[in-house]
């Protein structure tokens, strides 16, 4: 079998549809999968369209198809030599069938006969409805928590205000049950902000100090009255700011919460390496539900354990940058709770 015979062998077997345009944009070639679609799409005509112009073809599409108008752009300018790649996913959806195909445009060039584009068309319908029926779910989700949030702050608001005015009065049980109540509407508020957010995530740099010492305040509000903590390290990270703060407060209110006796006082050291960063404190030794939350559960909606949110938060957000999130013993004799896999500026 000579060279000529196995590569049309090989682009006759592929199953993609592909096309070979000449730098006019005829279709000199089509391989088996174009011609079988084309019979299965009752196309009036050669099935292997071999002298159809590709580029008029859509360049009248491009009336009513603003997509076309796009392909046969892109097209044009492979044929120019001005791109090496051209892509676009669109879909073709027929009266009993949705679909989805991606475009993917090469230019070939020959010593003998001059100019080609490739042009091969990927059906990635099967991917695209998983991503429509995800969407979907967020969707229903998101308008749950909505609901649900509405209707439980509406009843904490009455609550924490009862509880405000039993605790002029009623003294210490009374003021349990407000900070109690104020630690609920804090966890609502922080939840609602990480069912919200989207999957997509908007990169920029952070300063690591400023959103340390911004974590600290917010969490802080929930406990922690007998923490010291230093910073150890400095500079600038790739993070979506929202998530990245809402990760520090996770992290740093499970530190609280974990060293929360009375009297009690503990030390937090937050600092930088190489590649991510670290939260240490000298408590006890993680437990191994703490290790476990550096895992992802797929029992748990959206990967949140909404009995103890604060370590399985922070996993989901360190997976939506990328990062790894790894939960063990600390230098100072309690746990470390670091992340690797950080851009720094």
């Amino acid at each position: 079998m000579d060279d000529v015979s196995l590569i049309e062998r090989g682009f006759e077997e592929f199953p993609a549809t592909i096309a070979l345009l000449d730098r006019r944009g005829d279709i000199v070639y089509t391989n088996r999968a174009w011609r079988t679609f084309a019979d299965a799409n009752d196309y009036v005509g050669d099935l292997d369209s071999t002298g159809v112009n590709y580029l008029d073809v859509c360049d009248a599409a491009s009336e009513t198809d603003e997509i076309a108008g796009v392909v046969a752009d892109g097209i044009r300018a492979v044929l120019r030599g001005e791109r090496d790649l051209f892509t676009v996913e669109y879909p073709c959806h027929s009266p009993t069938v949705y679909r989805w195909f991606a475009l993917r445009v090469v230019p070939i060039d020959t010593p003998r006969h001059g100019n080609f584009a490739l042009v091969a068309h990927f059906d990635i319908t099967d991917r695209r409805l998983a991503e429509l029926q995800v969407n979907e779910k967020n969707e229903h989700l998101a308008a749950l928590v909505s609901v649900l949030a509405s209707e439980l702050k509406a009843q904490l608001a009455s609550a924490t205000a009862s509880a405000e005015r039993l605790a002029a009065v009623d003294g210490d049980d009374a003021v349990a049950l407000s900070e109690s109540l104020s630690r609920i509407d804090s966890l609502v508020e922080w939840s609602i902000g990480i069912a919200e957010q989207p999957s997509t995530i908007d990169l920029a740099p952070v300063d690591f100090r400023e959103h340390v010492a911004q974590a600290r305040a917010v969490a802080s509000l929930d406990g922690g009255s007998g923490a010291s903590i230093r910073v150890v390290g400095d500079g600038s990270l790739l993070a979506d700011t929202h998530l990245f703060g809402l990760f520090l407060v996770a992290v740093l209110t499970n530190c609280f919460e974990r060293n929360d006796s009375p009297g009690a006082s503990f030390s937090v050291v937050v600092g930088t390496t190489a590649d991510g960063f670290y939260v240490d404190d000298d408590g006890p030794h993680p437990s191994p539900e703490e290790r476990a939350a550096a895992t992802a559960d797929s029992s748990q909606l959206l990967g949140v354990d909404y009995a103890s949110p604060h370590l399985p938060t922070a996993r989901r957000i360190a997976d939506l940058h990328g990062w790894q999130f790894d939960v063990g013993d600390s230098e100072l004799g309690g746990a470390r709770f670091e992340v690797r896999g950080v851009e720094w500026n």
